[in-house]
């Protein structure tokens, strides 16, 4: 069988380590169907960079190197992003077709277009010349802002639009964010997808080189980005599109990404038992999460040296599928004991350390990688390890809703879990805080089911404590019990409760008052926040709604400021509402100061809040406000 003849081209501007990473993934490539020449463009202004180029193409025969005239830098990038300029973009799609009428002229039969600070896994381009397709991209994840999650370099319709509707759909926010998030768990899935955009590592066959695939802008399309352009002009062309999720690359967006590379590499090789520093029981309770189970474990693959299931009554295909992934699968009957379960789990395990998970949990590929260098790096003697829990996203992927949990912790601590519902792990000692994070994708619509043993329990008599009385309350309130629900609040409060959830009880009762439409109640409960620590900005931000609604714009903007100025303070195990000293704020405030008739503060505060919130409708519609008030300013 005869070998395909694969260019791969890149335009580089690259700083020189990053490069010399980008140059060592190209070569670690296998090839075992294809034959690899490679085109670069040199753009670079680093004379560091244009010699780590020549060198490649001393040491790989078939490189060609084609030199840009030096120019002023036009193209900027720091730790928070990468700032482009029109005629920089257009630019780097020129000589992105350069490189395709090479490939043309050179009767290559794929082009695997690639940016420069990417780093593929070694199976990567065989993958993709194995799934014949005309145009395929290589998945890929990028947190583009530091505060936002990894989002793909795919999307499937528009500029960047990560869900699907029809023309005639009218769509609430809820069921955007949604559609948002299947999509984003089906980029997670391996995989060949059809999708609506792509970009930045792409295998182009030569007929859809021949046929006109071409990245120069389209003068009636506005959207920007030249790969934009090269996906409508594809799909015009009638080229359907595709991503493979199978070998996510690792992109070194920003400098202090450089580091993750050598993790990233690991992370597609297995641990040899001589490499870990400590071992791991997965534990999990489990409960007809046939749909969710199989993704969890999937992405937990390499992390746990067992798995310990133990199912409370499923009467779907759960205990089959956890088959698949392990031989330790255990029956609890189910008691109305969450606590109970797990720890029945706990004792199951082996190894030194356990984790926890919920079936509805996943750890992402870059979070893998970090908890396998976690295993690879971790002193044995740390008694647990705390990591950020990641519970919501908004609709631009961004992190909304986060705490920390005790996630990881040894075994010989017997550390127990405490609380019928709502159950904790009592941990203690010494202690790492860990980046590694859990990511809760919630597929499941919620029930009463909490609420149930709470009234079982107290029709038996239980007195509750306060962390009971605290998320009785809760329950209450989240099932519309809201007059109920204020005296479990107030008790809470009068109790020696934890002070987090003081803070949190407050605003929950205040959200009771205003479905009981008394107002001067919900501002006492949100004053009642004060006693217990410094103003907290989601507080500042209910009581600035409060005014908003009657029209007290000028006392509305004293709180709203207030939640500016107020720092994401508070235990980091607390539950934490990331817009309310982000962007919620800075809209309400541009709210503010236009009814007050004063649009230029007006457009200052929603230019702050688009910078934290790109997808926001509010957010969204006032920049079409300002842009027809301030034309030459948009």
């Amino acid at each position: 069988m005869s070998h395909k003849r694969i260019l791969i081209g890149s335009p580089i501007r690259q700083t020189a380590k990053i490069l010399q990473a980008f140059l060592d993934s190209l070569v670690e490539l296998e090839q075992n169907t294809c034959e690899v020449s490679y085109f670069f463009i040199d753009d670079n202004v680093s004379g560091e960079s244009r010699e780590i180029l020549r060198h490649f193409q001393q040491k790989n025969e078939r490189t060609f190197i084609q030199d840009m005239p030096l120019e002023p830098v036009i193209y900027a990038k720091d730790e928070r992003t990468h700032y482009w300029e029109e005629a920089t973009m257009w630019k780097v799609g020129s000589m992105k077709d350069d490189i395709i009428v090479y490939a043309i002229e050179h009767n290559f039969d794929h082009l695997f277009l690639i940016d420069s600070d990417l780093i593929l896994h070694p199976r990567t381009l065989e993958q993709l010349i194995s799934t014949e397709k005309d145009i395929i991209s290589n998945i890929f994840w990028t947190k583009w802002h530091p505060d936002q999650i990894e989002m793909p370099q795919v999307w499937l319709t528009d500029q960047y639009t990560l869900f699907r509707m029809t023309r005639k759909e009218t769509l609430t926010e809820e069921i955007i964010t949604q559609r948002k998030l299947d999509f984003l768990k089906l980029m997670r899935t391996p995989g060949i997808h059809e999708i609506g955009g792509l970009g930045a590592c792409t295998l182009i066959s030569r007929e859809a080189m021949v046929r006109g695939v071409r990245f120069a802008e389209i003068r009636n399309i506005s959207f920007w980005g030249e790969d934009r352009h090269f996906s409508i002009r594809a799909q015009a062309l009638g080229f359907s599109l595709y991503v493979d999720t199978h070998y996510p690359a690792f992109h070194v967006f920003r400098q202090s990404d450089f580091g993750g590379i050598d993790v990233y590499k690991r992370s597609y090789n297995p641990i040899e038992d001589k490499d870990r520093k400590i071992t791991v029981s997965l534990c999990m309770i489990v409960k007809n999460e046939e749909h969710a189970l199989p993704e969890c474990l999937k992405s937990v693959a390499g992390i746990p040296d067992e798995i310990i299931i133990v199912d409370t009554g499923s009467t779907d295909r759960t205990k089959e599928l956890a088959g698949t992934f392990t031989d330790q699968i255990f029956d609890f009957e189910w008691i109305d004991d969450f606590a109970a379960a797990r720890n029945f789990a706990f004792s199951k395990a082996t190894k030194q350390y356990i984790l926890w998970l919920d079936a509805d949990d996943v750890i992402t590929d870059r979070d893998r990688a970090l908890f396998l260098e976690l295993i690879r790096t971790m002193d044995p003697l740390v008694d647990r390890v705390t990591m950020p829990y990641n519970l919501g996203f908004d609709a631009n992927g961004k992190v909304s809703t986060s705490l920390r949990r005790n996630r990881l912790v040894r075994r010989d601590c017997q550390f127990q879990w405490v609380g019928p519902v709502h159950e904790y792990l009592a941990a203690y000692g010494s202690v790492l805080n860990s980046d590694v994070a859990i990511t809760h994708q919630k597929d499941k619509a919620y029930t009463d089911r909490n609420l149930r043993i709470y009234r079982k329990r107290q029709e038996m008599g239980e007195t509750f404590g306060p962390r009971d009385l605290f998320y009785f309350a809760n329950e209450l309130r989240d099932h519309a019990h809201y007059e109920e629900a204020t005296g479990y609040y107030q008790q809470f409060l009068d109790s020696d409760g934890w002070v987090e959830d003081k803070i949190n009880a407050t605003i929950n009762l205040a959200d009771c008052y205003a479905h009981l439409k008394d107002r001067d109640a919900q501002m006492v409960a949100l004053i009642r926040a004060f006693e217990f620590d410094r103003p907290r900005a989601v507080t500042c931000c209910r009581i600035g709604f409060i005014f908003v609604s009657e029209g007290s714009y000028e006392k509305a903007i004293y709180w709203y400021e207030k939640a500016c100025q107020s720092p994401n303070v508070g235990d980091m195990t607390a539950l934490t509402d990331h817009s309310a000293w982000t962007w919620l704020p800075r809209v309400q405030l541009s709210l503010c100061y236009d009814k007050l008739g004063d649009p230029l503060k007006a457009k200052m505060h929603n230019d702050v809040a688009y910078h934290y919130n790109q997808a926001h409708p509010a957010i969204l519609h006032n920049r079409l406000y300002f842009e027809k008030l301030f034309p030459k300013e948009s």
